[in-house]
């Protein structure tokens, strides 16, 4: 009796082998429907990621190059106003010297001109005055000529000549 306790506690060999089988069986059909696509999802899943990985490594690079490039772009944009702005002061500074050179040569002219109207004026009024002396001698000396004065008459006369030339 103590064999066919054993016997019914332990499991046939052919029942083992099948299911033995029957697992292996199982394991190879569990590979192929769930383990071989999920695994495929898995790595593509791995690819993506290290795709956009590296994308974006390579976007970041560009976005430095860019951000370098900006920075030189707006470094030469600094330069080239500084340069204008240079020009434009020099232009000025030209402009005004210019001009001040133009003021300076016509206010040279102006006095020249004032000078030239000045000693014009100066000769028309001597000569003015020359002409009215020589008349002024010519009536003198034909009053004499009428009429022989005194001293005191000469002078009276003179100081009568001189009165009329001031009121003329």
């Amino acid at each position: 009796m103590a064999q066919t306790i054993i016997m019914t506690k332990a499991m046939p060999l052919g029942d083992m082998v099948f299911i033995i089988v029957a697992f292996l069986l199982l394991m190879a059909i569990l590979k192929k429907v769930a383990y071989g696509p999920l695994t495929k999802v898995l790595d593509q899943r791995a690819d993506k990621i290290n795709k956009d990985l590296d994308e974006a490594s390579q976007k970041s690079q560009e976005a430095a190059s860019l951000v370098d490039q900006r920075v030189k772009e707006l470094a030469e944009s600094k330069d080239q106003a500084s340069q204008l702005i240079a020009t434009a002061k020099k232009s000025a500074k030209e402009q005004s010297e210019s001009m001040i050179q133009a003021a300076n040569t016509q206010v040279t002219g102006m006095r020249q001109s004032a000078e030239e109207d000045a000693a014009q004026m100066k000769d028309d009024a001597m000569n003015t005055a020359k002409k009215d002396v020589a008349d002024l001698s010519v009536q003198i000396a034909s009053k004499l000529i009428q009429k022989e004065l005194s001293a005191d008459d000469q002078r009276a006369l003179i100081d009568a000549y001189l009165a009329e030339l001031v009121q003329q």
